[in-house]
């Protein structure tokens, strides 16, 4: 923190410290917890680029300092999936992530299941390498699969007894204590 004061000291010199102060009082320093010193550097050759004449404020600081999906050239989502699902066998992937996704979401099941099939499953994946590329961790490991969600249509009949049995426990419980219920429900 006490280098990136001083930085930004020798870059905004009086309007740093009149309105930060000399030093930082622990508000920046808990704000960036859990920001690299990478991150921070970013977030600074950002916003020196920018050419602004004053000061950021922490939440225009801590901004730019957060890696975005594009920084990385991955493209959109939903280019990633047009993409995968109609890749061939020598398709040039526009980005590794892309790969990596279509493979965890299953290459066949991409170009032969309908869009509302093949397209959950494609950006669970996709969603999960970019956040993997976002924090620097490899996203070259395998993706687990999402169960299938299967709805099944309610039955009223489990439901009704289901609710019996929790009156039941309420009515035993008010009535003689955990002891009761205990042995009402043995």
């Amino acid at each position: 923190m006490a280098r990136l004061w001083i930085r930004m000291t020798r870059i905004y010199g009086h309007r740093w410290t009149s309105s930060f102060g000399e030093t930082d009082d622990g508000t920046w320093a808990k704000g960036l917890r859990g920001l690299s010193g990478d991150q921070i550097a970013l977030g600074l050759s950002r916003w020196v680029v920018g050419g602004e004449a004053w000061p950021p404020t922490f939440p225009e600081f801590r901004a730019p300092c957060i890696l975005a999906a594009e920084d990385l050239g991955l493209p959109s989502r939903d280019a990633a999936y047009r993409e995968a699902a109609m890749a061939d066998r020598d398709h040039r992937w526009s980005h590794p992530a892309v790969y990596a996704a279509a493979q965890a979401a299953g290459l066949y099941e991409l170009r032969t299941l309908p869009e509302s099939k093949s397209r959950p499953p494609f950006e669970r994946a996709f969603e999960i390498v970019t956040c993997r590329a976002l924090a620097g961790e490899q996203f070259d490991s395998s993706v687990p699969r999402a169960l299938e969600n299967i709805s099944m249509p309610p039955q009223p009949e489990v439901a009704e007894a289901a609710l019996a049995t929790m009156q039941l426990y309420c009515v035993a419980r008010s009535v003689g204590g955990i002891w009761s219920v205990d042995v009402f429900f043995s």
